[in-house]
């Protein structure tokens, strides 16, 4: 931690006088992590572009803030977009600006902060938007972003714009990477104002690849500000890894009654303490929510109520509404993507405040979510590929930043804990090399491919990004797959140029290009 502000800071003085928006201890003196001093160092509050890529809870959601708010307040006429990867997470950090920023910075303006997420397109004074990119921040998932540039024709000047790419390692996902590596193509080609990239889980290579590609500065620490502390539980031995000593490595001990390796017996221990709480329970999919959350309202007794009274927070008798307002009395609920927002509000805010001990949940409320869990169960860590047909484990990276959602900045716990299970020596294997290691990361794959060229050329025509085969072949040349490739093939691109081609030529054959 750093108790004073680096020299040429760049903060403006309103946000130096709002403890909201900068930390201070007791004393009312700043409090940095040593991220977001080094960002501070850099220039992030003086329009420099960058990649931070730093552990949960290390603070990188204030460099955000910092990066947007010192760019709209030092000149007129600037915008600001923050890309996100899911809905939820959207709906929060907008509600999160129209607090922050609407009544002390903006006027009272609300309408000039605007949502554009999967489910609606508002502003925050409730109503629509005639021209939502035209907004003073836009919040938007990197899809609606995507559809909302490629519907309207991005302009080709965005140097008065700051956009904060928040979970930027979404890149190299396997179903969503080829778009946002689309979409941050285009905005590449646009000379953005400022850029800001954070990510938890990109390893050192992939680092500077990316620093390179967007050619800005780069920013990555490893070390944490709160520690976790990793618990492997097998039926022959209790692995354990506590970031706080790494250096002591994976510890193994024999298995007790005191470490059961089912996820209902796990429960059942953690809630006898209260140190321990609250607690996350990760499911991997919204079926298995229902099933533990059903499971643990029947130990508590609660049987089934059609008729129990909603909470006074929702308003919709929804299924999910109805199941909340018998299980939130008795300190625990359930999160996912289906609920509907005031159903998602209601569960969010009982977790600050305090009046929950226990969430059953999907991914979602991992996605940058803060909330101030102390321990995370993994109920599973394999998840249905369809694709496949197969049970597949989940990559490294989003483990961890699953697991970073404990023992946060800002929460009273003095470290995290981290629990899952592996049912055999195979499981046991599997686990113990992606997931005892914090520092282990999934490398991040290209998604733009020759293979794919066909729909990705059509796309691009079809959406009015490029009008000709040379437009075409130039975006696909300046993606971050194709600077992959250049590093990786001694031909170079020759095999690409050839791919792009025959595209091209389906393209004039289907009469979507002259």
């Amino acid at each position: 931690m750093k108790y004073i502000l680096p020299a040429n800071h760049g903060l403006p003085d309103s946000i130096l006088g709002d403890p909201d928006l900068l930390p201070k201890t007791s004393e009312g003196t700043p409090s940095l992590t040593d991220v977001q001093y080094e960002a501070l160092s850099q220039g992030v509050a003086r329009g420099t572009s960058m990649l931070v890529v730093a552990p949960t809870s290390t603070g990188k959601t204030h460099i955000g803030i910092w990066a947007l708010s010192s760019w709209l307040f030092a000149r007129p006429g600037r915008h600001a977009v923050y890309l996100v990867t899911h809905r939820a997470l959207a709906r929060q950090k907008f509600e999160e600006f129209v607090a922050l920023l609407s009544d002390r910075y903006l006027g009272g303006d609300k309408s000039s902060i605007v949502l554009a997420n999967g489910d609606a397109v508002e502003d925050g004074a409730g109503g629509v938007p005639t021209d939502p990119l035209d907004a003073l921040i836009l919040v938007a998932t990197y899809e609606k972003y995507l559809a909302m540039v490629s519907g309207s024709g991005i302009r080709s000047d965005m140097s008065h714009c700051v956009i904060v790419c928040d979970e930027i390692q979404i890149l190299g996902d396997q179903h969503r990477g080829r778009n946002v590596e689309v979409l941050l193509t285009l905005l590449r080609k646009t000379r953005w104002g400022q850029l800001i990239g954070l990510s938890a889980v990109i390893d050192a290579r992939d680092a500077r690849d990316l620093r390179e590609w967007f050619n800005a500065t780069l920013i990555r620490l490893d070390g944490r500000e709160k520690h976790l502390h990793y618990e492997c539980r097998t039926p022959s031995r209790v692995l354990t890894f506590r970031t706080d000593k790494a250096e002591a490595g994976i510890q193994s001990a024999a298995p007790t009654p005191q470490a059961p390796n089912d996820t209902a017996l796990i429960l059942e221990q953690l809630l006898k303490n209260k140190d321990a709480l609250p607690v996350v329970v990760f499911c991997m999919t919204r079926r298995k929510v229902e099933q533990l959350s059903q499971e643990h309202a029947r130990k508590l007794g609660l049987g089934a109520s059609p008729t129990q009274p909603l909470l006074p927070e929702l308003r919709e008798s929804t299924t999910a509404a109805r199941e909340l307002s018998r299980f939130i009395p008795k300190r625990f609920a359930f999160h996912s993507a289906e609920l509907i927002e005031e159903e998602r509000a209601l569960v969010e805010g009982k977790l600050e405040s305090g009046h929950l001990d226990l969430v059953f949940a999907t991914s979602t409320l991992a996605a940058g979510v803060n909330f101030p869990f102390k321990t995370a169960v993994f109920d599973d860590w394999k998840r249905w590929n369809d694709r496949n047909k197969n049970h597949e484990p989940m990559p490294a990276s989003e483990f961890h930043n699953m697991a970073g959602r404990v023992g946060r900045m800002g929460s009273k716990h003095s470290h995290g804990s981290v629990i899952f299970t592996a049912k055999d020596n195979y499981q046991e294997r599997q686990s113990v090399n992606s997931y005892l290691n914090p520092d282990q990361s999934t490398p991040l794959t290209p998604r733009v491919t020759p293979d794919d060229f066909n729909q990705l050329a059509l796309q691009l025509v079809s959406s009015g990004v490029c009008q000709t085969q040379e437009e075409v072949s130039d975006f696909l040349s300046s993606t971050f797959s194709a600077m992959r490739e250049l590093e990786s093939n001694k031909m170079g691109l020759s095999h690409w140029t050839s791919a792009m081609s025959q595209s091209i030529q389906a393209l004039r054959t289907w009469g979507f290009m002259l």
